[in-house]
């Protein structure tokens, strides 16, 4: 049943990973990709009982987080970047 509901969590996000329609859509689907991913290595580490696992998850865990953060790092100085744009446009008037 647990493999059901990761299954279909993985395809409908791989839908909003292929559709989009924005970047940061696309970021928050791969970031939740690797959360089902990361559950679904975790449930088969606890029905195994095989510890071996464990290093893989922090590993996912590291990336996940790091990319996250690098993608709202990237966000954020687009926006800057888009709003000093904007504003020497405005100021450029007769």
């Amino acid at each position: 049943m647990v493999a059901g509901l990761l299954l279909a969590a993985g395809a409908l996000v791989t839908v909003r990973l292929a559709r989009g329609p924005s970047s940061l859509d696309r970021a928050v689907a791969l970031d939740t990709l690797v959360s089902v991913a990361m559950a679904g290595i975790g449930v088969q580490t606890a029905v195994r009982r095989d510890p071996f696992s464990l290093p893989v998850l922090l590993v996912l865990a590291f990336l996940g987080f790091t990319g996250s953060v690098g993608v709202a790092r990237f966000m954020a100085l687009r926006d800057e970047a888009g709003a000093g744009e904007e504003g020497a446009e405005e100021g450029a008037g007769p």
